[in-house]
């Protein structure tokens, strides 16, 4: 089968459309549902050479097979360099060198390498795909650069373009594409697909709980380090008056700081559901936690943070010092849970 159980229907209907397809599609939806997996299967089944029922991708002519090993000479990539998995440097290694930072940007050189690669030939006279993910990472002179190609589209040439914030794109790069959104799926196919992963229902459930119901990362958190930290904030977030948040903040500053927002985030949301609706949605394994600390938790208060939350979102990429911002974020939940009468004589 190409692509997730929940794309097939949205693949199909695209596909039935194969020779009047749009040059340019911006794939957009929520983060987990798989746009990347759903962008790859359409430039499969384009490229396939003999396609199945509804136009997927058959998996079994020699373009499925050249698209499978990762080299198929119509198909293109583009993506930041630090999503790109490397192989280790072994002379790095050897040398205890400092490994280079990589742009988390895709750059005017990628779009440029694209354009000349768009003036060859397509090597079966067929179609060419290319795929550019996260499309939101375009700096703004490779957004200008791409700008060009989709006012100047080549025949037979398909750009997707891959984001969950279609905001952070330029308008007029929005505009030369056709928008799609990428289906979701209920939870009750979701779990399923867990399941098929080598999850139980148990552990399923839960860490659909923890990303919203988005499987794909909900697989992804399903990891025991993961899982692990996840604990770790949510013990101190569930208890404050034990917790030590500057020693907290010190212990996390190296570390990913995306995932330390979320989950102080959605305990939030756990505390104003359990105020509003006597459960929680996030972390049901903390929910006896929540209950007791939504007594005594200001509505008004977590309302207020979470837009401050939001605020502090917009920096997380590049804050200016990882434990100053860890340490803002941790005190500042500790006032929102502060007890009613604290600092009274």
């Amino acid at each position: 089968m190409t692509g997730l159980p929940w794309h097939q229907q949205a693949l199909r209907e695209l596909l039935a459309r194969r020779e009047r397809m749009p040059h340019a599609v911006l794939l957009t939806g929520r983060e987990g549902f798989g746009k990347v997996e759903f962008a790859r299967a359409l430039a499969q089944s384009m490229l396939c050479e003999q396609p199945a029922a509804g136009g997927l991708a058959c998996g079994a002519c020699p373009a499925c097979g050249w698209f499978g090993e990762g080299n198929h000479p119509d198909y293109r990539e583009v993506l930041p360099d630090n999503l790109v998995e490397d192989e280790p440097d072994a002379e790095a290694v050897a040398t205890d060198a400092k490994p280079e930072k990589k742009s988390a940007a895709i750059t005017v050189d990628q779009i440029r390498a694209l354009q000349q690669f768009i003036t060859l030939s397509t090597h079966r006279a067929g179609w060419r795909v290319l795929v550019l993910h996260p499309a939101e990472a375009m700096n703004p002179q490779a957004a200008n650069a791409l700008l060009k190609t989709l006012e100047e589209p080549t025949p037979h040439t398909l750009m997707l373009l891959v984001t969950d914030q279609a905001g952070r794109l330029m308008p007029t790069v929005r505009s030369r594409c056709q928008v799609v959104t990428v289906p979701g799926c209920e939870p009750s196919a979701a779990e399923a697909w867990l399941v098929e992963q080598g999850l139980s229902g148990r552990v399923a459930q839960d860490v659909l709980a923890q990303a919203g119901g988005a499987p794909l990362l909900a697989l992804a958190w399903a990891d025991e380090a993961w899982q692990d930290s996840r604990r770790q904030v949510l013990t101190a977030l569930a208890e404050p008056e034990r917790a030590d948040w500057l020693q907290l903040a010190g212990a996390l500053e190296k570390t990913d700081l995306k995932p330390i927002l979320h989950w102080v985030h959605t305990w939030c949301c756990d505390l104003v559901l359990q105020q509003q609706t006597g459960g929680v949605r996030h972390h049901p394994d903390f929910a006896k936690a929540a209950a007791k600390l939504a007594d005594r938790a200001s509505a008004l208060a977590l309302f207020r943070f979470e837009s401050e939350l939001r605020q502090l979102r917009r920096h997380i990429q590049h804050p200016l010092n990882a434990r100053l911002w860890l340490e803002h974020l941790l005190l500042s939940y500790s006032l929102v849970v502060a007890p009613a009468d604290a600092g009274r004589d």
